[in-house]
């Protein structure tokens, strides 16, 4: 039987916890991993001689301990990739995620009935990359409200701000083509929205991403946790050819987001009964079977330690490259062969859910 573990990095909070001026409390990353280990294959023996070899001493592996350790986080990802574990990793660029939002739900919302296909996927990244180097923070805080504070005046203020940004005269060379299309994408959705209220009330709601309940019943949305935990999952679908049956998931125990978690899992199996599913090239939304899921507190199981230092490796490596600060040579060969060594026709290896312009590539 395979397990795959998972584990996170860079947590914190639903988007509408960005922090000043989206620097999202010094996190602009969030990584999610999910490491699959064979039973049989002894873990705990090969990572005790990385330990001993780099005077680690005995306790919880902690991704954020290991700082100072950099080696052995890349040994650890080498170890990884020479037994061909199945890796599925999730990094996330916060700001970009909710311009992802902005495009998904304002600009181009399910509502108007465009089909999933390669072009549609194309041109959602194209104003969603426009978003990202453009949206000034007044764009983004408008849209942010229109989420904390659901209603009419709310949405209306975004699509201005919206508007507002699309036809300013500064744009030149092809970042004055997009803005062209992203006033006339805001002219459609203004009147598919007038169209809406007069049929019915809350009609807002058909513009806004959908928000999730916590345990304590409290509204959050956009939670990066969910999405790539639900990317995760329709990869590993498309790695094992839709045969899930017999594999466990095992989440690092959060019980802040347990029941979002099972329901996005719950969900995204549900979307096979969808004719319309989601263009996503390296993941499989069509399932078959069924993984089981459990959560476990990480202290307890040497996979979920294993998730954490590779989500705490490649997030440390997006944040601190972006900032200029130093990445060690052997953690950024690590990091360099995870990327080089991915095969998205199988949904294996690290996704970047980050704009274009920076995606890495391997050296």
């Amino acid at each position: 039987m395979t397990t795959v573990y998972i584990d996170e990095s860079g947590h914190s909070g639903d988007m509408i916890n960005s922090g000043n001026a989206y620097d999202f409390k010094g996190q602009p990353y969030f990584a999610l991993a999910g490491i699959g280990l064979e039973d049989g294959h002894d873990w705990e023996d090969r990572i005790n001689e990385l330990r001993n070899r780099h005077r680690i001493p005995a306790g919880e592996l902690k991704s954020k301990s290991l700082t100072a350790k950099p080696r052995f986080s890349a040994e650890v990802i080498h170890a990884l990739l020479d037994q061909r574990a199945p890796l599925f990793i999730e990094v996330v660029d916060k700001r970009f995620f909710i311009c992802t939002s902005i495009t998904s739900f304002q600009l181009l919302p399910p509502c108007l009935g465009y089909p999933e296909s390669m072009q549609f996927h194309f041109i959602k990244n194209t104003v969603a990359d426009f978003l990202f180097f453009h949206a000034s923070e007044r764009v983004l805080d408008t849209f942010v409200a229109s989420c904390l504070a659901p209603g009419d005046a709310t949405l209306r203020a975004s699509f201005a701000m919206l508007r507002d940004m699309a036809t300013d005269r500064g744009f030149t060379g092809s970042a004055a083509q997009i803005a062209q299309g992203v006033a006339h994408m805001v002219q459609e959705v203004e009147a598919e929205y007038a169209e809406q209220r007069e049929k019915g009330s809350e009609a807002w709601s058909r513009f806004l991403p959908p928000p999730d309940l916590n345990k304590h019943a409290k509204q959050v949305w956009m939670l990066p946790n969910l999405t790539s935990f639900t990317s995760i999952y329709a990869r590993m679908n498309r790695y094992y050819g839709r045969r899930l049956a017999g594999i466990r998931l095992v989440h690092d125990q959060q019980l802040e987001v347990e029941n979002i978690l099972r329901q996005g899992k719950m969900t995204a199996e549900n979307l096979s009964n969808s004719v319309d599913l989601p263009y996503t090239p390296q993941s499989d939304y069509r399932f078959e079977e069924e993984a089981s899921i459990e959560f476990a507190q990480s202290h307890e199981a040497i996979g979920v330690q294993l998730a954490d230092i590779v989500a705490g490796s490649v997030m440390r490596y997006f944040r601190d490259t972006d900032a200029g600060t130093p990445v060690s040579n052997e953690l950024r060969e690590a990091i360099m062969r995870l990327i080089g060594e991915g095969d998205e026709r199988r949904g294996y290896g690290l996704n970047q859910v980050v704009a274009t312009a920076n995606v890495r590539h391997e050296e």
